[in-house]
């Protein structure tokens, strides 16, 4: 960036965000980078993640879109399946076991759960109305199905374990006396 038009634009406002409605200038510090190769980083906090993905094999890269691919059609349908249920305030903490229990499955697919998601993925380019697209009609059906009676205990009692500390909390706070001034 110039330090001249920086400086020149915090002299007439104070505020160097000003700039960014400045179309003219939005292009020129765009045109500016067009040319740089490498990536582009969001801070420090984020060296690592960009570190990873530097050293990482095209085949492991390729599997990390698979399965962001799968899970932007699968977590929904789990969320929806789930808040079905009106499991009230214990709803995010079954919604966060479910989805670890997903992600384990994901890395070791029968063959014909690993057909099914292609399926579900070929579905998904086809330009559908989500309620016309059959296999994603099966999500849930498969969901169940891929869950084990292991992941059915574990979901149940992280459950059970949330609900027994919110009903605690309750009779705690309804136990504690209201001052009136």
């Amino acid at each position: 960036m110039n330090d001249a038009i920086l400086a020149e634009q915090l002299r007439k406002t104070g505020n160097l965000m000003d700039l960014l409605n400045d179309e003219a200038w939005v292009r020129e510090a765009d045109a500016d980078r067009a040319g740089e190769e490498g990536p582009v980083e969001a801070g420090l906090g984020l060296q690592p993640y960009v570190e990873l993905i530097k050293n990482a094999s095209p085949e492991a890269l390729q599997r990390q879109r698979w399965t962001v691919k799968v899970l932007s059609i699968l977590l929904p349908e789990l969320k929806g399946w789930l808040e079905s249920w009106h499991l009230g305030r214990s709803l995010e903490v079954v919604y966060m076991e479910a989805q670890k229990c997903l992600y384990r499955h994901l890395r070791n697919l029968t063959p014909e759960q690993t057909d099914w998601i292609e399926a579900l993925l070929a579905e998904k380019e086809q330009p559908l109305p989500d309620e016309q697209k059959v296999v994603r009609a099966q999500a849930v059906t498969m969901l169940a199905e891929m869950f084990t009676a292991e992941d059915w205990q574990a979901i149940a009692n992280v459950a059970s374990q949330t609900m027994a500390k919110d009903i605690l909390q309750m009779g705690q706070e309804a136990a504690v006396p209201t001052l009136a001034i």
